[in-house]
């Protein structure tokens, strides 16, 4: 009797014990799914933040959850992504609306090869992928302009969007320090116009970059500061003669030259001056109308020497080129008026006002005169 009694004790006992677990049980998957139902209904009107902030605060000791949550949003995602794809094909969202979702669902990396094959149906977005594909191996090879290209025309919608511009900072730094040390080696050799030519060709690549200008100044500084040593003409000739050279007083100011000749330029007339004599004795032998640099790219003031010549240039920065060259410093030269690549097309008569980038722009056959009779180390003043 007492035996019976307490098997029936034990048997009570256990299905209390099954009916409090399944009743747990029960519990839990109802509040799992009404948690995963909000999830849901949240994700599906595009509060994606707000979705996934429940995910992470919300049943978080559910054994369900843990056990059948990864599960249940492939499933879930998977769904959308079918729903995406009749969007898609309907034009019932905008492919923007469409890519936000896709983005989220890639988020959580549940399915990926679904998400791939999904995205290659957008052709825009291929345009992203290839790029990012191009951009990093071009940042491998250590083409950094070309691979800053790349990285800029990934859509803010692509999956790689986020990698891209830690890609694009990098190259960005890389291309940054490279220009700085060529432009660095450049000054040492005192060719600060190439520097700077070099920093502007490639200024667009960087946008508004404080860096970038204040390496601009430091070599402007440096570059006025070897003009200003270079520049010195005999210490015992009065500067103010020397800014009002004329035919009338040229012959009192001790003006040397290794040849023949002696050229002085005037920015204030735009007018070049060839002088033939020895000094204090020179001569005016001919005046050409010329044309000297714009505001922020002023021809530099000071007395130089002409150097190398060359019948043709051609300038990628400015798509022009000029016809009989002869230098004066630098990248400041004697050139005819500009050309268009073509070597026919000219781009601009414009003499006897400033209208060059630096150099000295004269006519086609007053360019050709010095570029044939000019010879090399002939003095040249400008002023």
């Amino acid at each position: 009797m007492n035996f019976n009694k307490k098997l029936n004790k034990i048997i009570i006992y256990i299905l209390l014990l099954f009916l409090i677990i399944g009743s747990y049980i029960f519990f839990e998957a109802y509040r799992y799914n009404k948690f995963l139902g909000n999830f849901k209904t949240i994700f599906n009107n595009n509060k994606f933040s707000q979705a996934n902030n429940l995910l992470l605060t919300k049943e978080e000791f559910n054994p369900f959850k843990a056990l059948m949550l990864k599960k249940d949003l492939s499933k879930y995602f998977i769904n959308n992504l079918d729903n995406l794809k009749k969007d898609l094909d309907n034009k019932t969202l905008s492919t923007e609306e469409i890519l936000l979702k896709i983005n989220e669902i890639n988020r959580y990396g549940l399915n990926k090869n679904e998400v791939s094959s999904f995205i290659d149906s957008i052709s825009f977005l291929k345009d992203s992928i290839n790029n990012y594909s191009n951009g990093v191996n071009l940042l491998n090879n250590k083409q950094y302009s070309e691979a800053i290209i790349c990285f800029n025309n990934i859509s803010s919608l692509s999956p790689n969007y986020g990698d891209s511009l830690t890609y694009l900072r990098e190259c960005k730094n890389q291309l940054k320090d490279d220009l700085f040390n060529r432009c660095d080696e450049l000054c040492d050799s005192d060719h600060y116009k190439q520097a700077l030519n070099q920093l502007y060709d490639n200024a667009y690549l960087f946008e508004d970059d404080s860096e970038l200008k204040k390496k601009i100044a430091e070599i402007k500084v440096k570059q006025q500061e070897y003009l200003d040593t270079d520049s010195k003409i005999a210490p015992a000739i009065s500067q103010s003669f020397i800014n009002n050279i004329s035919t009338q007083n040229i012959n009192t100011l001790n003006l040397k030259s290794n040849t023949p000749y002696l050229i002085n330029i005037s920015i204030k007339d735009q007018k070049t001056y060839i002088y033939r004599g020895t000094s204090n004795k020179w001569t005016l032998d001919r005046t050409f109308p010329c044309s000297t640099g714009i505001d922020d790219q002023n021809t530099p003031i000071g007395s130089f020497s002409i150097k190398e010549r060359g019948e043709w240039f051609f300038s990628d920065k400015y798509k022009q080129g000029g016809k009989y060259w002869t230098q004066i410093k630098g990248n400041i030269l004697f050139h005819s008026v500009p050309f268009a690549e073509d070597r026919t097309t000219v781009l601009d008569n414009t003499l006897n006002k400033r209208s060059s980038h630096g150099c000295i722009r004269l006519a086609l056959n007053d360019a050709k005169w010095i570029y044939d009779n000019i010879p090399k180390d002939t003095t040249v003043i400008i002023k």
